[in-house]
């Protein structure tokens, strides 16, 4: 397993991130599923699509974090098994590989009830025993969720139908449709980045602005939990967000506004040696150039650009000269 995919699954594994998520999901952001109310389950799904008579093919999937989660609506105790796939790069057959894993589990879920039948020596009658379930058994509800860790917006199929070549339109009633549900960072508004409590919001808010200093400048300075980051955020800002920022610390808190000023004045302070689109510009480094001029042309102020960046009002002149 590589590093990023390690940082992602210790993040996404731990349960109030994993609530937090869920509840983002499923409630809107309102607190109904809590950190104690999950059971981590085996992210292994093994299953014989056919029965437990040997005669299918057995059938295994990895998930990156499946948990069993219990909560109360109204008067009604509410259960499902929600698994989390976590995403550096677009797949294009997501609907087809998340269907799978929901398949497996639902009959996972089959196989655990024949198996406890003949545990408990349960009679069943002739066509339960064929099918390893009872008329009046019930499943658990099983969800995925997908999260895009990067600031590409998910471009690939959200359905099954997206995927399949119809020739006529005649064919698709007759083929159930399965749709995936995504969280990624560069489609979340700053109303929903909101409804998240824990760190979560800061990933997702740092990998949506890491190619824009200016809303990166932005996202800190409107969210002060920027200051205080534990170090399985932070993690997962070094290794999903391609900044630069030095993000290493013998801290268990982490302050990425610090980190991002002394990144600009490192910057400054460097110069660089060669030019870039808009000319060279002595002292100046490739980053902060780029910076000034996202400013520039997106009509920002130059008291602004110069509190911004910390550049001279003559060297951002000769910038905007130079975009003449």
């Amino acid at each position: 397993m590589s590093t990023i995919d390690t940082v992602t699954k210790e993040f996404i594994s731990d349960n109030e991130v994993f609530a937090d998520v869920v509840n983002f999901l499923i409630f809107d952001g309102e607190q109904v599923v809590t950190p104690d109310s999950l059971i981590e389950m085996d992210s292994t799904s093994v299953a014989v699509p056919y029965g437990t008579d040997n005669s299918g093919t057995p059938v295994q999937k990895e998930r990156d974090v499946i948990k069993n989660v219990t909560c109360k609506m109204y008067s009604d105790m509410v259960f499902a098994i929600v698994g989390i796939e976590n995403q550096t790069n677009v797949n294009y057959a997501m609907p087809v590989r998340n269907m799978l894993y929901d398949a497996l589990t639902y009959t996972g879920q089959v196989e655990k009830a024949n198996k406890s039948y003949r545990k408990e020596k349960v009679k069943l009658s002739g066509v339960e025993f064929l099918s390893h379930f009872k008329k009046d058994d019930k499943l658990i509800p099983v969800i995925t969720l997908v999260i895009n860790f990067s600031p590409d917006k998910w471009d690939a199929p959200m359905t099954l139908h997206e995927m399949i070549d119809f020739k006529s339109d005649i064919l698709k009633k007759f083929i159930p449709d399965y749709w995936i549900n995504v969280i990624e960072p560069a489609t979340l508004t700053k109303e929903q980045l909101k409804k998240f409590t824990t760190g979560f919001r800061e990933v997702m808010e740092c990998i949506k602005c890491s190619e824009d200093m200016y809303a990166m400048q932005q996202a800190l300075a409107e969210n002060d939990r920027f200051k205080n980051l534990d170090r399985k955020t932070s993690n997962v800002m070094r290794y999903c967000s391609g900044l630069k920022i030095d993000f290493e610390t013998d801290e268990e808190e982490f302050d990425m506004c610090k980190a991002f000023e002394d990144y600009k004045d490192l910057g400054k302070s460097e110069g660089f040696e060669e030019g870039i689109a808009i000319g060279e510009h002595n002292g100046l480094t490739k980053g902060l150039a780029k910076f000034a001029t996202y400013l520039l042309e997106n009509n920002v102020d130059i008291e602004e650009i110069v509190a911004q960046t910390g550049l001279s009002y003559d060297e951002i002149m000769k910038i905007k000269e130079s975009l003449t």
